[in-house]
């Protein structure tokens, strides 16, 4: 028998440096859902987080390196 302990999802905001984690979902108006799968933050997607700090997180997506407002972050959901 096998069991599979899943990670509840939580917001790529409070992720911490070094940490890497997949997209499960977008949470936002459709503009905002449109931007963000522009630089490669779709469901499925790797994040690595490069740093965190108070209002801002820099993060790897596809090779890309983007700096990201909390709020934003906030948005996007993460397991």
């Amino acid at each position: 028998m096998t069991s599979s302990v899943t990670m509840p999802a939580m917001p790529l905001s409070l992720r911490r440096a070094g940490e890497t984690a997949t997209v499960t979902k977008i949470r936002g108006d459709a503009s905002m859902k449109h931007h963000l799968a522009n630089i490669g933050f779709v469901e499925g997607s790797e994040v690595h987080v490069v740093s965190a700090s108070g209002s801002n997180i820099i993060v790897m997506v596809k090779g890309a390196r983007f700096g990201l407002d909390a709020k934003v972050a906030q948005r996007i959901m993460t397991a």
